[in-house]
């Protein structure tokens, strides 16, 4: 995904992403959009260049092999998982019935693990370029994490009759919903630091450091909570109150409508990104510091409040209409508050071992709470390797322990004709939840 220019500018190169359905390897604002950052798990904060180090380390910009020009377009990405009971699960059922005691097996699962958790991430970048030490990136992202009860889980595979084909009440209490989706568009500059940190000991030893603006709109929101839903054999009682993005649909019943059409942005801040690079020898060090400061915050005169309550002899059928956002009840009205994006801290370090093999390690961790904005894991610790075989075949893998799991990739890449032909794969586990990826991508590269 990267078209680069060497010096001499006798080449020219684009960069398209073909196919790209990854994990987020990072917990930024902004997507992944590199095939080898794919490949190798996500330890790359020391390896980035070109285009690619505006979301993983923008010091790397001035560094030496940085490409005069890089530009990458159309990457897109995603993972989903299911826990405990996975997606290979359903999938072992497919095109036939799923039998009531494999149903119940399912159902004393999620009962042991607390609900059935559903977590979706993903993202795309449209477009991403560098010049020289300067890089943009435009992108968005999305998330989801869903909690079902144990009952509510066993309302969906069994009806209101419960696994026992007997009437029986249920109780949808612990059910929830979070997800939003973001667009940010984000500017870096690096410059070189004239100093050694070990007095020229190491060969070419250099540092820079980077900064990195970025502008972020939300545009979309979900928070709900249930709120006591309860179903029997007879009567169904929902309370599953919701704050949703408000829409101008007739049905709802706002004694004031905000003055602002909603046009796609339900709330926006800037931000801003700090990085420092270094490298001696066959040592290269990276540090990323995000969101340093971030002042996105919701917007909440383009919100709107839904009760979500309903039951099956009420005469009122206004439960899901929108109302106020000031009437919603408070509790949700502080997760709205805590919509932020929190600070986080990377740190890398790459080793030329020999002339094709480079080792990398990679730490990162999230600093905010429960509700705070994450796009992927909050923590992250692996190591990953890049080896040209051949010089034009660079194979690359990784694997890291992540928040309440792990994950691994493993990629490869084909030179030809300045270009590059990268595809990549990976799994992560996350408590019982198995989740996978592709990535193939062509990439031009210039010398």
């Amino acid at each position: 995904m990267r078209a680069s220019f060497g010096p001499s500018m006798r080449r020219t190169g684009f960069a398209v992403a073909l196919l790209s359905v990854s994990a987020a390897t990072s917990f930024s604002q902004l997507p992944n959009a590199s095939p080898a950052a794919f490949g190798m798990a996500g330890n790359y904060t020391a390896m980035a260049k070109g285009y690619e180090a505006v979301a993983w380390n923008a010091a790397n910009l001035a560094m030496p092999g940085r490409p005069v020009f890089s530009l990458g377009m159309g990457a897109l990405g995603g993972t989903a998982g299911l826990d405990p009971v996975d997606v290979t699960a359903f999938h072992n059922f497919s095109g036939r019935v799923i039998d009531n005691a494999t149903k119940a097996a399912w159902v004393d699962q999620a009962r042991l693990a607390g609900g059935q958790r559903i977590r979706v991430d993903g993202g795309v970048t449209p477009l991403a370029l560098s010049i020289g030490p300067i890089g943009l990136q435009v992108g968005s992202s999305l998330y989801t994490n869903a909690n079902l009860s144990p009952d509510a889980f066993e309302a969906v595979l069994f009806g209101n009759a419960g696994a026992t084909g007997q009437p029986k009440t249920l109780d949808f209490t612990g059910t929830s919903v979070r997800s939003a989706a973001f667009t940010t568009g984000a500017g870096s500059i690096a410059l070189p630091i004239p100093f050694k940190l070990t007095g020229g000991l190491l060969q070419n030893e250099r540092m820079a450091i980077g900064i990195t603006g970025k502008y972020v709109v939300g545009h979309g929101l979900v928070l709900a909570q249930d709120d006591g839903s309860t179903v029997d054999g007879t009567d169904v009682q929902l309370r599953f109150p919701t704050i949703t993005v408000r829409t101008d649909d007739t049905n709802n019943l706002f004694t004031t409508l905000p003055t602002t059409e909603y046009k796609g942005n339900a709330g926006s801040g800037m931000a801003a990104d700090v990085s420092f690079a270094w490298s001696g020898g066959p040592w290269k060090v990276g540090v990323l510091a995000q969101n340093v400061f971030n002042a996105f915050k919701w917007d909440t005169t383009m919100l709107a409040y839904r009760p979500g309550t309903s039951s099956t002899d009420a005469a009122d059928s206004t439960g899901f209409w929108q109302r106020e956002y000031g009437l919603a009840p408070q509790a949700l009205r502080d997760i709205v508050e805590a919509q932020r994006f929190a600070p986080a801290i990377a740190v890398g370090m790459s080793f030329r071992l020999l002339a094709g093999l480079t080792l990398t390690a990679d730490m990162k961790t999230h600093t905010g709470g429960d509700e705070a904005i994450v796009i992927g894991p909050r923590s992250h610790f692996g190591v990953g390797a890049e080896w040209k075989i051949l010089p034009f075949i660079p194979l690359r893998a990784g694997v890291a322990s992540v928040t309440d799991g792990w994950q691994a990739g493993v990629g490869a890449g084909l030179h030809f004709l300045g270009y590059e032909l990268g595809a990549a794969t990976s799994i992560r586990r996350r408590g019982l939840a198995t989740e996978s990826g592709l990535f193939v991508g062509l990439i031009g590269i210039g010398r």
